[in-house]
């Protein structure tokens, strides 16, 4: 049998990263197609998306800290934050702010039409099977695709294990570097976070309950001083509950549950302190999902899906007020797979959705929407040529307007262990009822210049996309290329008073990775990004060379594992460019893990080891360096 992967990207440049385990991989695919050496035998819907994976063997081995920092170490994705742990984090993929990118969790899209945004921070590490990030096109998730692109998280199912519980916890230690004019020093910052973790998984179920605590004390630089991050805690509790039962052959249910508190505190920028602000986010999410396979002699699969999310943002702000948002949303989804000949695969499904909000500020607003797609494959010359189209057709009811999403994919093999990728892309990203509907504010009644208000007449945001990409695999090596280009039309900037349509920006790049396995010992990847950008709004022209503010132009990643025995350890590095309102950054991350015994598994993890001060949204300073002990107790 030969394995055929699906996505696009890239060429090489690095630094490094010591230490692993298994088979790790940083890019890779989110549906391979199995194709067996002399016909296509039971072939699935495939795609020439551009792909990146991040595994659970990774997750295992970096230790990461948050959602976003997984997402962050596929190459063209980067996230923005406005601190450390519990700070709002949004996906960037390949220049794409978060409100052009779709969220999925297991399958189930995130994104509010309240904000059209979603936080990543609300996602604990400790529920994540592994992550999908799609860059182009539908990937496999098939229904649609995004102006930027798209994350699916998948959370643990349930499995056989002799040891059922288990128990995760960590302390996290920022070193406690004078501040102030009295040079103090907040040795607190010892102590400053705690995480823990309990869960329980057997053949049909996994459930999890968990919370951290943080005080997020760190020192930045401001100016010629240090300075205490201040009124930046944050305490969280999590749960999550997966039941997974086949009742035969072919008839399985699956309820996927996760519930997450939060209470924080907003710091505010390095300029502006706000020492009395605070924030509660509630959010839960419900999705149920009955399989049947082989219905009939037509339909190969046939799934109904219900889901249901609830999610409660309250502000409490000295400056504006208080304000609440209570945001619903309910789904129904009926997916088939049909049972067509060996050249083709096809799947179809019809989608409800309500979106329902009860907001101080936008007041009540209901969206209704209906939308039917299609993805599917067609298989020519022996396998070596495959097209992957994809079509989605959505009503939305308060805009009283269709919304097409439509792609095309194709993917060549003119040799054994090497594929030419192509794909193009049109997308929309229609506004959201904040950017319509927001009620006018004069901020100049507490102490800030301006007035903000919504825009009804927005129009919807389009984007086109197009990449073309090489992929060699062959034994210990395996190296991807991608060109990509992005055209962004009728975007939606905050504007001065109010959300405009500007005219457009355009996005011209290449991906490059290189994965080199020297033993079973070492593994090293590295993968460099290029994304030249260009504001084309306001009458501006390519000539004019203004760049899209915030877009960093060259990112390098890079990372070195090495397992021996009972170590499984890795050194990641990363260099982030200046971009027009950010400095260049260089940080460097290690996690050494170890198996003490059957039971234990312990870990010890140094972020921004060089101590860099950098930022990633531009006056909210990130933290230096910490040192965070943790690890699992099985029994």
């Amino acid at each position: 049998m030969q394995k055929r992967g699906i996505f696009s990207l890239v060429l090489l440049l690095a630094l490094s990263n010591l230490f692993a385990a298994q088979d790790i991989t940083d890019l890779g695919t989110a549906y391979e197609l199995v194709i067996a050496e002399t016909s296509l035998a039971e072939a699935e819907t495939n795609t020439a998306s551009s792909v990146s994976v991040i595994t659970k063997e990774q997750i295992a081995v970096y230790n990461a800290q948050t959602t976003a920092e997984l997402v962050g170490k596929a190459i063209g994705v980067s996230f923005n934050s406005v601190g450390s742990l519990g700070s709002l984090q949004n996906v960037v993929i390949r220049g794409a702010t978060s409100s052009k990118n779709l969220v999925y969790l297991d399958g189930v899209l995130l994104s509010s039409a309240h904000e059209g945004t979603v936080d990543l921070s609300i996602i604990p590490v400790s529920i994540i099977e592994r992550i999908e990030i799609v860059k182009s096109g539908p990937g496999n998730l098939g229904r649609t695709n995004a102006i930027g692109g798209m994350v699916n998280i998948i959370t643990k199912n349930g499995q056989k294990s002799d040891t059922p519980f288990a128990l995760t916890f960590e302390n996290g230690s920022f070193l406690p570097q004078p501040y102030g004019a009295a040079d103090s020093r907040n040795w607190l910052s010892l102590v400053d976070s705690q995480k823990l973790d309990f869960s329980y998984t057997n053949n049909e179920l996994v459930a999890t309950v968990g919370g951290l605590a943080a005080q997020n004390a760190y020192t930045y630089s401001n100016g010629s001083t240090r300075s205490l991050r201040d009124n930046a805690q944050v305490y969280e509790a999590h749960g999550a509950v997966n039941y997974n039962r086949a009742f035969s052959d072919s008839l399985q249910f699956n309820t996927q549950n996760f519930a997450v508190y939060k209470n924080l505190g907003v710091p505010g920028s390095a300029t502006n302190s706000t020492p009395n602000n605070f924030m509660k986010d509630v959010f839960v999410s419900s999705t149920n999902t009955i399989n049947v396979a082989e219905p009939n002699k037509f339909i190969e699969n046939i799934s109904t899906l219900l889901h249901y999310a609830f999610g409660q943002t309250y502000n409490h702000d000295v400056g504006s007020g208080d304000s609440t948002h209570n945001k619903y949303n309910a789904s129904a989804k009926v997916e088939g797979v049909w049972n067509l000949d060996q050249q083709y695969a096809l799947q179809t499904d019809l989608l409800y959705s309500l979106d329902y909000v009860d907001s101080t500020d936008v007041g009540q607003k209901t969206r209704h929407a209906i939308s039917t797609s299609a993805h599917g494959s067609l298989y020519l010359l022996d396998g070596t040529l495959s097209l992957h189209p994809s079509l989605n057709i959505a009503y939305l009811s308060d805009l009283n307007a269709l919304s097409p999403n439509v792609s095309l994919g194709s993917i060549y093999t003119p040799m054994r262990n090497f594929d030419f990728k192509a794909t193009i892309s049109y997308a929309e990203r229609n506004p959201t009822f904040s950017e319509l509907y927001w009620p006018f504010t004069d901020y100049t009644d507490y102490g800030y210049w301006g007035t903000f208000q919504g825009n009804p007449n927005l129009k919807p945001e389009k984007g086109f996309n197009g990449d073309f990409g090489i992929t060699y695999k062959q034994r210990n090596l395996s190296y991807e290329a991608t060109l990509f280009g992005r055209n962004i039309s009728n975007a939606i900037d905050s504007g001065v008073s109010m959300p405009i349509n500007i005219s457009h920006s355009v996005y011209l790049g290449t991906e490059q990775s290189l994965n080199l396995e020297l033993s079973k010992i070492f593994n090293i990847q590295a993968s460099y990004l290029y994304n030249k950008s260009f504001d084309l709004s306001a009458g501006k022209t390519f000539s004019d060379n203004v760049e899209v503010t915030g877009i960093r132009k060259h990112t390098v990643k890079g990372s070195l594992f090495f397992t021996l025995d009972r170590f499984e350890s890795v050194i990641s590095g990363e260099y982030l460019g200046k971009s027009s309102t950010l400095d260049s950054a260089l940080l460097l991350n290690l996690s050494v893990t170890m198996q003490v015994s059957k039971a234990l598994k312990a870990y010890l993890a140094v972020d921004n080891l060089l101590n860099t001060d950098y930022e990633l949204v531009s006056g909210y300073p990130m933290p230096g360096t910490k040192i965070r002990l943790g690890g699992t107790l099985r029994f």
